[in-house]
């Protein structure tokens, strides 16, 4: 017999703001209240800058808000680590690049100020959580084999490092177009350093 779970309460997301933001899961409800935070000025001086980056990052490829464009960039980065950068290539993977860059503010959309550097932390801190849970929770990522392996969590821990080598300095270097990925990487490897059980260790042994 399904048992019956108690509801959750409800939580008033605007107080103590913006201590809860980043717990609004729904990306249509988190502008609902974002927009009421800014209508009472409950952090005026880093909500302006939020909502600008929610909107590039939710509603710039899908309008509905169910594409994340740093996700998206993050895959097409992944994807083009796989092709030889060759003489011929190499332009063509800078320009590829260069988009995916400015999905994730690196370029052309940075910071203004140091409150709105703040926010652009906080949210590509938020994407790396994220990104960290997805592939720790995904049965595809922990598999090997076709799906049919399962991984042994350390070598899963090592796996998300390798790639996170790959992306965020790797195959940059290649492009010469490190630096720019730099803040990003940054923030990459201490959430992964954070969240992951013995992540001191296997970053080590990524980076020996």
């Amino acid at each position: 017999m399904l048992l019956k779970k108690d509801e959750a309460p409800e939580v008033d997301y605007l107080e103590n703001w913006p201590e809860h933001y980043y717990e609004i899961e729904d990306v249509v409800k988190k502008r609902v209240y974002l927009k009421k935070a800014l209508e009472q000025g409950l952090d005026s001086e880093h909500d302006a800058y939020r909502m600008k980056l929610l909107e590039r990052r939710y509603f710039t490829i899908d309008k509905s808000g169910t594409a994340d464009a740093f996700m998206h960039a993050w895959m097409m980065m992944k994807a083009t680590t796989a092709q030889s950068v060759s003489f011929f290539q190499k332009k063509h993977l800078q320009r590829e690049w260069k988009n995916c860059l400015k999905e994730l503010c690196l370029i052309e959309y940075i910071p203004e100020s140091d409150a709105e550097k703040e926010v652009l932390i906080d949210e590509w801190t938020d994407f790396a959580r994220s990104f960290l849970i997805s592939c720790t929770g995904s049965r595809g990522y922990r598999s090997t084999l076709f799906g049919i392996l399962p991984m042994k969590d350390d070598s899963v821990a090592m796996k998300i490092a390798e790639e996170i080598q790959l992306v965020t300095r790797t195959f940059p270097e290649k492009l010469g177009m490190e630096a720019e990925m730099e803040p990003f990487r940054e923030i990459l490897v201490d959430t992964y350093l954070q969240m992951i059980s013995n992540g001191e260790v296997y970053w080590a042994e990524v980076n020996s």
